[in-house]
C-alpha cells in the first residue's frame, strides 16, 4: 500500500515538476517581441551585386540598437551565403541613403501672443542640433529636413526648404517672431494632410536617383486643436493611417488644451506632451531619440552573390541578442560574373 501511494505521490510531484518547468520556460519567452524585417526594394547590379533596402524594428528594449553586417545572415536557395566572402556591407553614406524630415510647427496666435514662442523657438533648435548631422561628421548628408508652419489659413507655410544644413534650419527657427501670422486660428487637420504630402513627394523626388534610398518622417507641434475646420479629424486621420511604413509621424502637444487622443493617433510613431512651455525642450528631445532610432532602422545591404545564372531565393535574416526576423525575396542571376566588389 505503501509503496502505490508512494508511486502515486511520485507521479503527482512529476506532473507539477514538470507544469512549474513548462511554465519557467514559457516565461522565459518574450511574446511578440521577435524582430520585424521588411523589404522595400531589391536591385541586382553587374557583375553580381545584390542591392537590399530594408526595415528592421526591434523591440523596445533594443531600440537604441544598430546592427551591423555580422547580425545578418543571407541565404540563396536555402544555403547560407559567408558574408566575408560576399564581402556583405551596410551603406550609410552620403549618396546611398537618405532620411527625409519635416517639422511642422503651430504658429498660430495661441503661440506668437505669449510668453511661449522663445521656449518653442529654442526647443525647435536643441531638436535640430540633435537630429541633424554636422558638417564634419560621418552621416552628414544622409539627413535632410524642411521647416513648415501653419496657422489658420489654408496652406501651410515653408520656413525653410529642405536641407542637409543644420545651421540654415536654425536661422530659419530664429527668424520666427510675433508678426510671421495674422490669423489667429488653427488648421490643424488640413496641415497633417498637406504636410504628409509634401513627405510623400519629397521621396517620389529623391527616388528619381536609383542609387539612393529613402524614408522620411514628420514631426508635428501644435498647442491647440483645430479651429479652422477646412479639414475633418477623420480625414486627418485616415491621412496618417494609409501613410506608407516607409513614412513615420511624430506629434508634441502643449498645454490643456489639445486634444490628447486625437495627438496620439495623428503621431502613429510617438507622441509627447509638455504640460507648460518649460517642457518643450524636453519633449522635443524625446521625439528627437524617437525619430533617431526610426532613421537608424533602415538599411541598405549590398554583398555579391555567387550565382551565375537563372531565378533564386533569397533569405535575409536579422539576429539580435536572442531575437530574429526575416524577409524572402527573388532575384535573377542571368548575366552575372565574376569581379563584384563592394565600395
Amino acid at each position: 500500500m505503501k509503496t502505490i501511494q508512494s508511486v502515486a505521490v511520485l507521479a503527482i510531484f512529476t506532473i507539477v515538476a514538470s507544469i512549474l518547468i513548462l511554465s519557467g520556460c514559457t516565461n522565459n519567452i518574450e511574446v511578440g517581441q521577435e524582430i520585424e524585417v521588411e523589404l522595400f526594394e531589391s536591385k541586382t547590379e553587374l557583375p553580381s551585386k545584390i542591392r537590399l533596402f530594408f526595415k528592421v524594428d526591434l523591440p523596445e528594449d533594443l531600440q537604441s540598437a544598430v546592427l551591423e553586417p555580422s547580425d545578418f545572415e543571407i541565404y540563396e536557395d536555402g544555403s547560407r551565403i559567408s558574408t566575408l566572402e560576399s564581402q556583405a556591407k551596410i551603406q550609410r553614406e552620403r549618396g546611398d541613403f537618405l532620411y527625409s524630415s519635416i517639422l511642422l510647427l503651430d504658429l498660430s496666435g495661441s503661440i506668437l501672443n505669449n510668453a511661449d514662442l522663445p521656449k518653442l523657438k529654442e526647443a525647435a533648435t536643441t531638436f535640430i542640433d540633435r537630429t541633424m548631422p554636422a558638417a564634419q561628421e560621418n552621416l552628414y548628408g544622409t539627413r535632410e529636413m524642411a521647416v513648415y508652419w501653419f496657422d489658420g489659413e489654408q496652406e501651410i507655410h515653408p520656413l525653410v526648404f529642405f536641407t542637409k544644413n543644420a545651421d540654415t534650419l536654425k536661422k530659419g527657427i530664429l527668424s520666427i517672431d510675433e508678426n510671421i501670422s495674422t490669423d489667429v486660428s488653427t488648421n490643424l487637420n488640413g496641415a497633417v494632410i498637406q504636410g504628409l504630402n509634401i513627405m510623400s513627394s519629397r521621396l517620389e523626388e529623391i527616388r528619381l536617383n536609383e542609387d539612393i534610398s529613402t524614408a522620411g518622417s514628420m514631426v508635428i507641434f501644435t498647442d491647440g486643436t483645430d479651429q479652422a475646420g477646412r479639414v475633418s479629424t477623420a480625414e486627418a486621420l485616415d491621412a496618417v493611417k494609409y501613410t506608407g511604413n516607409d513614412q513615420a509621424v511624430f506629434t508634441i502637444g502643449l498645454g490643456g488644451e489639445i486634444d490628447e487622443e486625437v495627438l496620439q493617433s495623428f503621431g502613429k510613431n510617438g507622441f509627447e506632451l509638455a504640460e507648460d512651455s518649460l517642457q518643450l525642450n524636453e519633449t522635443f528631445l524625446a521625439i528627437a531619440e524617437r525619430l533617431e532610432s526610426e532613421s537608424n532602422s533602415y538599411y541598405v545591404l549590398e554583398y555579391c552573390s555567387p550565382k551565375r545564372s537563372g531565378e533564386h531565393e533569397l533569405e535575409l535574416r536579422a539576429l539580435y541578442e536572442d531575437r530574429m526576423g526575416s524577409f524572402k525575396t527573388d532575384f535573377s542571376a542571368e548575366g552575372f560574373t565574376g569581379g563584384c566588389s563592394i565600395d
